[in-house]
């Protein structure tokens, strides 16, 4: 069973000027349900995720790279997974997703990819670090790189890593 998603969506007024808008809710929504239908304990029994979504601007993702993994530089996606929270009454928060559109839009057209196609990748890449899945190994992310795969196939994409200079 699919969870339902309550996801909040924001669009940074840190967002460089002239970008085309990035993926509305309904796009966004597609690509993170998607992924949840993947199995992990972060999952939890209420049948409802909440998740945050947030688009800034190439600077503002710099400052948060920086913060919270020492790289000073823009990047692509960021996920912040939630602690996990208890108690009778509790809403499964998954935790916070940023993209920074100029970064993406660049590595899309470096990549030859349809920008939509790479959001889509990226939005299913970051729900699965949400989900509990990374990776830092090589088996990590062959099983990671399996999944987004399998369901950006699902949804008509093309396999991304078959790039050589995929992300």
């Amino acid at each position: 069973m699919t969870p339902t998603l309550r996801l909040s969506r924001r669009v940074d007024e840190s967002l460089e000027p002239g970008l085309p808008p990035p993926p509305g809710q309904r796009s966004c929504r597609a690509a993170i349900a998607a992924a949840l239908t993947v199995p992990s304990p972060r999952l939890g029994e209420t049948g409802i995720v909440g998740l945050s979504l947030a688009f800034v601007g190439a600077q503002a993702m710099a400052q948060l790279n920086g913060q919270f993994r020492q790289r000073p530089q823009p990047t692509n996606c960021l996920s912040f997974p939630a602690p996990r929270q208890s108690g009778p009454y509790r809403q499964d928060f998954l935790g916070d997703i940023v993209l920074a559109p100029l970064v993406v839009l660049q590595e899309a057209a470096e990549q030859a990819k349809r920008p939509r196609d790479h959001y889509r990748h990226l939005l299913i890449h970051s729900t699965l670090h949400l989900l509990g899945y990374d990776h830092e190994d090589a088996a990590e992310a062959a099983r990671m790189e399996a999944l987004e795969t399998q369901l950006l196939a699902q949804m008509g994409v093309a396999d991304p890593y078959q790039n050589p200079d995929h992300e």
